[in-house]
């Protein structure tokens, strides 16, 4: 592709590609730009187009941006942040060309989908990430915190879902090894097992009997003197040792 140059009031382009050359015309077209297209044959073939233009023609691409604002105003449809999966579309009638719309995007650094349908062709994005950029682009800044804040709040959902399953995991972990440490002391306790425990172990024990659903830290602290988390661990490791040997 050549170059292009911003004259006044007008935009012309140098192509040197055809199929450059007919995608830019469509463009132009479909913008209502009206544009003229010349041959130069001189030295090799190169395609000139010539259209009036309302405003500058920013070599940053923020052209790209208005054209999807302006699809998407005559032709566009999203679904709602927090109703159902993801959608921003697109409707491209037979008569255009859905490529067009596709390259547009892909200036953005978006990466659109293409499906047709009766009477035409559904250009759409399904990702949530690229349709927040495609809104903030389009100057939907509204649009896009609605949809950032909805993703904020399903990400912390999420990771307090994540923290509470842990937890009551962890829970039922705990209370299902405080039931099998009470029945392993309890019948210890019955058979006369526990004569060789000292002191220490034989009121453990009796306290996890009372109190299966208690942690290390809570059987410590209702121990005299009071034990560590890890004090507790450790003497209830070496007592069940003791009763499986």
């Amino acid at each position: 592709m050549g170059q292009s140059a911003i004259i006044p009031g007008s935009l012309v382009m140098r192509i040197s590609s055809v199929v450059v050359a007919r995608r830019a015309y469509r463009l132009m077209k479909t913008l209502g730009l009206a544009p003229k297209m010349m041959a130069n044959r001189r030295s090799r073939i190169q395609y000139t187009l010539a259209a009036v233009v309302e405003v500058g023609w920013q070599q940053d691409f923020t052209w790209a941006s208005s054209i999807a604002a302006g699809w998407f105003l005559r032709h566009g449809y999203i679904t709602h942040p927090d109703h159902g999966p993801a959608h921003l579309e697109f409707w491209v009638p037979r008569d255009q060309d859905p490529a067009i719309l596709v390259a547009v995007l892909d200036v953005l650094h978006l990466k659109a989908k293409t499906v047709p349908k009766p009477g035409g062709t559904a250009v759409y994005l399904k990702d949530r990430a690229q349709i927040r950029i495609l809104l903030g682009k389009m100057g939907a800044h509204r649009a896009m915190l609605q949809w950032e804040s909805v993703d904020v709040m399903r990400h912390m959902k999420n990771q307090v879902n994540r923290l509470v399953n842990s937890e009551t995991a962890n829970l039922r972990r705990a209370v299902e090894s405080g039931l099998t440490q009470a029945e392993y002391f309890r019948q210890a306790i019955a058979e006369g097992r526990d004569q060789t425990w000292d002191d220490t172990g034989q009121r453990l024990a009796q306290l996890r009997i009372a109190h299966p659903d208690w942690s290390l830290a809570e059987l410590g602290q209702a121990m005299i003197p009071p034990l560590s988390k890890s004090a507790v661990n450790h003497r209830m490791r070496r007592l069940l040792r003791l009763e499986k040997d």
